[in-house]
C-alpha cells in the first residue's frame, strides 16, 4: 500500500515504512491508497487515488500503530 504524507510527518512515515508500507512525501505525487495530513486536508484532496480509492487520514496525535490500523481497516472494508 502506498501512503503519501504531509511535511512534518516524516517520523511517522519512517515508522510506517519500517512496518512494510510504501511511503512518499505528498509533493512526490502519484497514486496513493492513503494520505496522512496533520495541518490541513487541502493538499491531500488533490492526490490521485489508487484503484480502491484513497483514505484521507488526519494523523495528528496518532502513533504508527494507530495509523497502520486505520489504513489496514480501510483496505479491508468493502467499497460501494
Amino acid at each position: 500500500m502506498r501512503i503519501l504524507y504531509e511535511r512534518g510527518l516524516d517520523p511517522l512515515a519512517a515508522e510506517l515504512a519500517a512496518m512494510g508500507f510504501e511511503t512518499a512525501r505528498l509533493e512526490e505525487g502519484g497514486a496513493a491508497d492513503a494520505v496522512l495530513f496533520a495541518s490541513g486536508a487541502h493538499a491531500a484532496m488533490r492526490v490521485r487515488p489508487g484503484a480502491g480509492g484513497a483514505l484521507l487520514l488526519n494523523a495528528r496525535g496518532m502513533n504508527a500503530a494507530e495509523a497502520a490500523n486505520a489504513v489496514r481497516r480501510r483496505a479491508r472494508e468493502p467499497i460501494f
